[in-house]
């Protein structure tokens, strides 16, 4: 540029010395030197552009480094707000460098401009200046050559006079100038003797570092890991902050949270936690129910943490648990699946799985027993475990299953999860491992129609359950005979692993006493036991049911027993039937008084007419509603009590000749006696009559009343006929007991008589 403005001066005056006339020797030297003074200061205003730009982007530059340097100082922003701040500074001096620079620069500075410029500022120009370049670089025609050289003239005459430096303003070129040589030493004096801090600021802005600026106080927020710390959702967070005892340690810690999602901030002050220890003083807060993430900011003295977060993520948990147990030979072997549950119950002795799975991968997982307070480790899954039944080791498992030996007695097992972002499981994880121990077998057997006697060729039917929690190995009756032998005698129905046996009424156990040979006189005690097959310690378990006593007596003996029983049985209906007729009376009774009371009313009538009719009359069906529903109601109850008592009788009745088959005595006469002509009717009049009564007496009106006692007649002399039956046997069973006395009393007197007799041969031989 400055080479083409130079070239336009020289063409100017080539083309002044070549009009019309040309110019002399004198005034081509004047627009020489004239041309040397606008050149003079054309340069030195492009030395004044460049100085004063540079200064003005020196101090810029100072302002914009010493100005990020102290904001970031100060506010610690994150990186995308650095960046901003880079590409407006960036902005702003490109900016700078374009207006005050280039654009500058580029204007053009052309002899006229420069000529106005110095006539400005040295006034004896008198526009002789401006006027010989404007002549000199116009048409030549219209030009006078005479009028061009005085002009010349005159404004060499003043160029001697003009110092080009003058136009400018020095000293504030000198201010700027200075000023912006002392904001880049000031960089560089920074950068010279505090390389960290110069460093620091260009790792921060220009490289996005993270790196926190020194401070008078040093906070450390524990527990995050590139400013993220992960939380169990609806846990409780304590956060804490240790201030560094060597450094200032604040007097305040302030602890500011909002949603992640936006919203205002909440700050809180930070507790101490005690004094200081491992060279740091501790503060802390604890956040309730955090159920969302959290941005968190901490403030303490000079110190500022920010760009933390809390994230919440679900605590693992048990998502299954699965129990299988390893059976011990004696059940079988083979597995058995047990349902999850808080307790696990598991036959004694088995060997026992157990597979934990967590609801989301897990770093660590470990499986303790807690026994008196002490835990024993059971098996780990770490990263890195060593010396233990650890299995793979990766960041991704899940599951984690122990096997534990035969199982005796109970077990707690607690198990501990750790996922990857190492939360540990909230809820404790614990079950309790059970050993069931092998029960004895259930015995629930009774003697079916035997008392308290029994003749030596007697049978003893056994009924009942005999059952096992696993299996039974085998059953015995004993039949011990005092101050005797003690039989067992096998139950061929209980067979090796059946767990239940039922020996049922059509189906009993069947136990002879006729070849033991008893004799009359002896005492017994029956018994049934069974065993299962158990091989543990211990051996066996034996299952027994009550001993039942039974004496040994003769036919006679026993038939005089059951004769007794059937007397008690006779009178007892006895009452059965007079509690019935005495209620069927009083049911009755109400017929003749019904008559008088129509009696009475009918004679009140006459004495007093008409309404002394309807007065009686009314009485008269009050009385008798109310002695009806009184009467009738007591002979449904009496007949319902007596349905039942009378079944009861007839089931007795039924033992009785249940008995006398049991012990081999029950013969054609006596089964046509106690079964067709006594329990059998007993059976129909308490199932069919009885309740067939009880139901018609509630259900008919005070009208049917006659009804109702021929129905309750036909009843009693059902029973009655019945009950003329065990009178018959009753007196045929004292023919008998006399004839009994009778054979006792010869017995007794032949008995005498051998006595006698070997007492008169012995004193006959004693004799001399």
């Amino acid at each position: 540029m400055a080479a083409a403005e130079k070239s336009i001066v020289t063409v100017d005056i080539n083309a002044a010395s070549s009009a019309q006339a040309p110019l002399s020797a004198t005034a081509i030297a004047g627009l020489a030197r004239i041309r040397d003074l606008i050149e003079a200061v054309r340069q030195q205003t492009r030395r004044w552009v460049w100085i004063e730009s540079l200064a003005l982007i020196g101090l810029a530059g100072a302002a914009v480094f010493f100005g990020t340097m102290a904001f970031d100082w100060a506010v610690e922003p994150p990186a995308w707000v650095r960046v901003l701040l880079v590409v407006l500074a960036l902005v702003g001096l490109v900016a700078l460098i374009w207006g005050k620079l280039w654009g500058r620069l580029a204007v053009s500075m052309g002899d006229a401009t420069l000529a106005s410029l110095l006539e400005r500022g040295h006034v004896g120009f008198r526009d002789s200046l401006s006027t010989a370049v404007e002549l000199s670089t116009g048409p030549a025609g219209d030009v006078d050559r005479r009028l061009l050289e005085r002009t010349i003239d005159e404004a060499v005459a003043v160029v001697g006079d003009v110092e080009p430096a003058r136009l400018f303003r020095r000293r504030r070129l000198v201010a700027t100038a200075l000023a912006g040589v002392m904001a880049v030493a000031s960089i560089v004096g920074l950068a010279c003797l505090r390389p960290a801090v110069a460093d620091l600021w260009t790792r921060r802005m220009l490289l996005l570092d993270d790196t926190p600026w020194p401070r008078r106080t040093g906070l450390d927020a524990e527990g995050f890991s590139a400013g993220v710390r992960k939380v169990a959702r609806g846990t409780d967070v304590d956060l804490r902050v240790r201030a560094d005892a060597a450094r200032e340690i604040p007097e305040v810690v302030d602890l500011r949270t909002r949603s992640s999602r936006g919203g205002p901030w909440r700050t809180e002050r930070m507790g101490v936690r005690g004094g200081v220890a491992d060279g740091a003083q501790a503060f802390g807060h604890l956040i309730k129910g955090v159920n969302e993430d959290l941005d968190v900011e901490i403030r303490g003295g000079d110190a500022r943490l920010r760009g933390l977060r809390l994230v919440v993520v679900d605590a693992p948990a048990l998502e299954s648990l699965e129990c299988v147990a390893l059976l011990p030979g004696y059940l079988g072997g083979g597995t058995r699946a047990v349902s999850a549950s808080r307790v696990l119950q598991v036959p004694r002795g088995s060997t026992v799985t157990l597979r934990f799975r967590a609801t989301k991968p897990l770093r660590s997982a470990t499986v303790v027993t807690v026994e008196d307070g002490v835990e024993t480790r059971l098996a780990e899954v770490a990263e890195g475990s060593a010396g233990l039944p650890a299995q793979e080791s990766a960041s991704s498992v899940r599951d984690l299953a122990v096997e534990l030996g035969p199982v005796e007695g109970e077990r707690t097992l607690v198990a501990r999860f750790t996922d990857t972002d190492g939360l540990d499981n909230r809820e404790p994880i614990s079950v309790v491992l059970s050993a069931v121990p092998d029960e004895a077998p259930q015995v629930a057997m009774r003697m079916r129609g035997i008392s308290t006697a029994v003749t030596p060729q007697a049978r003893i039917p056994l009924v009942g359950i005999v059952s096992d929690d696993h299996s039974l190995a085998d059953a015995v009756a004993t039949v011990a005979v005092k101050d005797g032998a003690t039989v067992n005698v096998a139950v061929s129905r209980v067979k090796p692993g059946v767990p239940l046996v039922e020996f049922t009424e059509d189906r009993p156990e069947i136990l002879e006493l006729e070849p033991l040979a008893l004799t009359p006189g002896a005492a017994l005690s029956v018994q049934f036991a069974a065993r299962d097959g158990c091989t543990l310690g211990g051996g066996p378990n034996e299952g027994k049911s009550d001993a039942w006593s039974l004496d040994v007596v003769t036919p006679e003996a026993l038939m005089a027993m059951l004769e007794a029983r059937e007397i008690l049985l006779r009178r007892r209906f006895e009452s059965v039937v007079s509690d019935l007729a005495l209620a069927r009376e009083r049911l009755a009774a109400g017929l003749g008084g019904n008559a008088a009371v129509e009696d009475r009313a009918g004679g009140e009538a006459g004495e007093g007419g008409g309404a002394g009719s309807d007065v009686g009359e009314s009485r008269a069906a009050a009385s008798e509603a109310d002695g009806w529903a009184l009467e009738s109601g007591r002979l449904a109850e009496s007949a319902s009590r007596a349905a039942g008592e009378t079944g009861e009788i007839a089931r007795d009745f039924l033992a009785i000749r249940g008995e006398l088959d049991n012990n081999r005595m029950l013969t054609e006469e006596l089964e046509g006696r106690l079964v067709g002509q006594i329990a059998t009717p007993l059976s129909a009049i308490a199932a069919g009559d009885l309740p067939g009564l009880a139901a018609a007496v509630r259900a008919a009106p005070a009208s049917e009343r006659e009804a109702i006692v021929a129905r309750a007649d036909m009843v009693l002399a059902r029973m009655r006929a019945v009950l003329d039956k065990m009178m018959e046997l009753e007196s045929y069973n004292e023919v008998i007991e006399l004839l009994r006395g009778v054979i006792r009393t010869q017995e007794e007197i032949r008995s005498e008589t051998l006595r006698r007799q070997r007492q008169r041969a012995k004193e006959a031989l004693e004799r001399p």
